[in-house]
């Protein structure tokens, strides 16, 4: 059953992965390298932004793969 967990898992990131633009792919790539880790997309009116997260700090990333390290996010506990 864990392994079965797993690859479901592994099958949802790589779902929200092909939703990223390859900007915003390359702008993860970037700050993975810290440990920061896709959290959630969000569709917003001016296009999709990939949210990562790495403990308590939250990033947002742009479709044009532009950072915003101060993000007016809140996250649900």
């Amino acid at each position: 059953m864990k392994e079965e967990k797993r690859k479901n898992v592994e099958h949802k990131i790589q779902e929200l992965l092909n939703e990223l633009t390859l900007a915003q792919k390359l702008s993860l790539n970037d700050v993975g390298q810290f440990g920061y880790q896709l959290a959630f997309i969000r569709n917003m009116p001016e296009g999709k932004t990939a949210i990562v997260t790495l403990d308590k700090s939250i990033i947002s990333i742009a479709e044009d793969g532009e950072l915003d390290r101060k993000p007016d996010i809140k996250l649900r506990n």
